[in-house]
């Protein structure tokens, strides 16, 4: 879900969010065990 330039990451206490404008310099690839993470990397 993006909300405001942010990429909500889950909750705990309060909702938490993954700002993307830091995102400039590292990716993220996020997934269940065998969903393509690392093959989707090699491509």
């Amino acid at each position: 879900m993006l909300e405001d330039g942010k990429v909500y990451i889950g909750t705990g206490d309060t909702p938490q969010y993954l700002s993307l404008r830091y995102a400039n310099r590292h990716g993220i690839v996020t997934g269940a065990t065998g969903t393509g993470k690392t093959v989707t990397l090699q491509i």
